[in-house]
């Protein structure tokens, strides 16, 4: 976003605010999150303390589904002229961006909407999300408006007067929220965040569970590590059955559910038949509750894969690939490219050539746009180390690239490595030190060549 100076809507003192006046999901999809999440044109001010979203006039268009949304914040000192004068130029924008094929009539008869809140509704209707859906959303919003406002006694009040509202819709869109005021590094705002966090799971049922969840996964991932390269079937077993609670065992599920196949299975009920009756109760309950808790796991990963599926036969149809991808980009995890890799060995086995090279392209989309600049520039130079001739050549050649980013990745990327060669031994350990002496000479060299660089300025 664009840094401007502009006045606070409060104390008018001059602040400098990142300014978005044209939201154009053609060009930039990923602006549409941030709208919605309402992350959009904020501002703080340090004279008079004002923290929220700046009153500026706005455009939202989204060509797919012919939806041109203007706002104008009310201002009783300017005329309609004026305020039409002070959009002209954000529509000009969107036309201008348009192919002339692509200039249909919607685009002369933008819908005025009077407030924020109501712009964002109607993205949210023209995502086929109904109005009631909104008003929860809403209500948890104020919900949470509410609890940031408060501190203290009153703070534990509210959460406890309002417990039956505070359900695990409400606690994603808290995590939502934390997670972009933690990256704001906003000590004031950080230190709100961590005391309502605090409070929500001290005092709400659904904090009590999340967090009693959240310390039987860790306790379980601990178990899990301790066992290292001794993790088989049969050590697995002995954790399950030595399990202090069910919700354990729920967690060791969750962490490892591709260790608990039908050999797995086979030896617990092997396991019970051999037991003696006073604990073959309570092992075939545990047995009953995995196999419940890995059947639903198996559900929705399917209905994840399913639903990822129809979203990457949706990306392949569209013409512009690239764009389609980026519409989407929201709907990119880890199950979507576990998706993705089945239809492309499936449309390897078919022989379907035309449909294998469309997921390819998809794939390598992908591939581009999730890798990091330091990590594409860090294999390139890794591409040279044999040659330390060449290899400075290159550097040299990259230089407007080589910036202090690259060299804190590559310091990452080294201790990370120091890491696994502890833990490693053999051929592994021996195949992990012949990279990292490569990646240490690449940085070594590009060390030098930046202290160079700034000698000579």
């Amino acid at each position: 976003m664009p840094k401007i100076q502009t006045s606070c809507p409060q104390c008018s003192q001059p602040l400098v605010a990142e300014i978005f006046q044209v939201v154009d999901i053609s060009r930039n999809p990923q602006m549409k999150q941030i709208l919605l999440a309402g992350g959009i044109n904020l501002a703080s001010c340090q004279i008079c303390g004002f923290q929220g979203q700046l009153p500026i006039p706005l455009v939202y268009h989204d060509p797919e589904k012919e939806l041109l949304l203007t706002f104008n914040p009310p201002d009783m000192n300017k005329t309609m002229e004026e305020k039409e004068s002070a959009l002209a130029p954000l529509l000009k924008e969107v036309i201008d961006n348009l192919q002339p094929e692509d200039r249909k009539g919607y685009l002369f008869q933008p819908q005025a909407m009077l407030t924020m809140n109501n712009l964002v509704k109607n993205v949210l209707v023209g995502d086929g999300i109904t109005e009631e859906m909104i008003q929860k959303q809403q209500d948890k919003m104020s919900l949470l408006d509410q609890f940031f406002s408060k501190t203290g006694e009153s703070l534990v009040e509210a959460v406890r007067a309002n417990n039956q509202s505070i359900d695990r819709e409400f606690f994603a869109l808290f995590a939502e929220i934390a997670q972009r005021i933690l990256t704001s590094q906003d000590e004031n705002s950080i230190g709100r965040v961590q005391e309502v966090q605090e409070v929500l799971m001290a005092e709400s049922e659904i904090g009590k569970e999340i967090l009693k969840e959240s310390q039987e996964i860790q306790e379980a991932r601990q178990s899990l590590e301790a066992l290292g390269q001794n993790l088989t079937r049969q050590s697995l077993l002995e954790l399950v059955i030595n399990a202090p609670t069910l919700e354990r065992i729920q967690a060791m599920a969750s962490l490892v559910r591709p260790a608990m196949d039908y050999e797995f299975f086979q030896m617990f009920t092997d396991r019970i038949e051999s037991s003696g009756d006073e604990v073959r109760s309570k092992l075939v309950e545990k047995r009953n509750l995995l196999l419940k808790v890995t059947q639903e796991i198996d559900q929705e990963l399917e209905r994840r894969i399913n639903s990822a599926r129809e979203i990457i036969n949706k990306i392949i149809e569209q013409e512009n690939l690239e764009e389609a991808l980026l519409n989407n980009l929201a709907s990119v995890d880890q199950f979507f490219v576990q998706a993705l890799s089945s239809e492309l060995d499936l449309a390897d086995q078919q022989k379907d050539e035309i449909r294998k090279k469309k997921l390819e392209s998809l794939l390598n989309k992908i591939q581009e746009i999730s890798t990091p600049p330091e990590l594409k520039i860090m294999d390139h130079l890794l591409g040279e180390a044999d040659d330390s001739e060449k290899l400075n050549k290159t550097i040299d050649g990259l230089d407007d690239q080589l910036s202090p980013q690259l060299i804190d990745y590559m310091t990452s990327v080294i201790g990370q490595y120091n890491e696994r060669i502890e833990a490693a031994s053999g051929e592994e350990k021996a195949e992990l030190l012949q990279a990292l002496e490569k990646i240490q000479e690449v940085y070594n060299a590009v060390l030098k060549h930046s202290m160079k660089q700034k000698l000579k300025e």
